[in-house]
């Protein structure tokens, strides 16, 4: 029998599906993966106030046009009734574009602080992120970390709820776009491809009227923060799938012979063609989201293996970084994640 949060939680899942599926047609592996990152309570960094600050996973969509990426941030935000801003990706927008900016008043003679998007957002929404220069993503890295944002000599400090979104076309990625940062993107919990529609799912666009969609509000921000924390300890996670889900993410790393306590990873893949492999941060965000896909997939409170490996190419492809000679060798991210699961024992 399942702790009464627990089954609040997943009748929350549900609702929450049943508000995307009358705004986004089909996507449903898409939905699923949202909904398990944006009720994840994943340790972030501690406040000023010493009290642990934890929040939801942040989403990276990648996909071509017109499938529905930007509208699942806009639902999230109606069906919590939360501040939402949208940040639209282009060359030149400014870190002032994004975190604000000062502006000297003569009247008073004092600078006035000028809050940015960011500030005031619960959920944001970073769309055609790649198309933001450098400098510009270099705005986000301290709020999708630390939820602050410097201002001057000011730091504001964002509400624990808070969810960012962002969106990239995988086929714009010439002149007018720039990479993510190795930083900026390894603050992103999961990259979820959305793909074009099944044949099935096109059809019911042909009458699909967006004029008629009404997305209702369902739950508090507040309570999603308690339903994470019921989540995060009512589930439970086997000190054995632990030390796997620890094996899994050290076999991302080529060995370095330079560090005493590096190993060579089981998988030759990754000897030969990773130059970067997963961060801590991954260690930090895999048992909790593996936590909420148990509850939600499998309806169970106890994580098994196949919970932590069912979100291995979501939370790991966006962080590996491959050498220049992998691509020649016909070598993808995907190729290295399945010989990793293939290759670690399974306790």
């Amino acid at each position: 029998m399942l702790h009464p949060d627990l089954q609040e939680a997943r009748a929350l899942y549900h609702a929450l599906k049943a508000e995307a599926d009358k705004g986004v047609v089909g996507l449903d592996a898409v939905k699923e993966k949202t909904f398990i990152a944006f009720m994840s309570e994943i340790p972030t960094t501690l406040s000023a106030r010493k009290e642990k600050r934890v929040n939801a996973g942040l989403i990276w969509y990648r996909g071509v046009p017109g499938v529905g990426k930007t509208y699942m941030a806009l639902i999230l935000a109606k069906t919590t009734e939360t501040q939402f801003a949208r940040i639209q990706g282009r060359a030149d927008l400014t870190p002032g574009d994004i975190i604000g900016v000062e502006i000297f008043n003569p009247k008073t003679g004092e600078w006035e602080k000028r809050p940015g998007p960011v500030v005031r957002a619960n959920i944001l929404l970073l769309d055609e992120g790649n198309r933001i220069a450098p400098k510009s993503q270099s705005a986000f890295l301290e709020v999708n970390q630390d939820r602050t944002v410097t201002l001057g000599d000011y730091t504001f400090e964002l509400p624990e709820f808070y969810f960012a979104v962002m969106t990239t076309n995988p086929v714009e990625t010439g002149e007018g776009t720039f990479p993510l940062s190795a930083a900026n993107a390894d603050r992103f919990t999961f990259l979820i491809d959305v793909g074009y529609l099944s044949p099935d799912e096109e059809r019911k666009l042909v009458d699909f009227d967006i004029k008629s969609v009404d997305i209702r509000p369902i739950v508090t921000p507040e309570r999603i923060v308690e339903l994470r924390s019921a989540i995060a300890t009512q589930v439970a996670l086997h000190p054995s799938l632990k030390k796997y889900i620890r094996r899994l993410v050290r076999a991302t790393r080529p060995y370095n012979p330079e560090i005493h306590w590096y190993e060579h990873s089981p998988s030759p893949l990754v000897e030969e063609f990773v130059e970067l492999g997963a961060s801590p941060r991954v260690t930090i965000a895999w048992g909790p989201t593996s936590r909420v896909r148990a509850l939600f997939v499998r309806e169970d409170d106890k994580v098994l293996p196949e919970d932590i490996q069912a979100l291995a190419y979501n939370i790991l492809s966006h962080r590996l970084h491959l050498k220049s000679r992998a691509r020649k060798a016909g070598i993808a991210a995907e190729h290295v994640i399945q010989e990793i699961i293939e290759r670690v024992p399974i306790p």
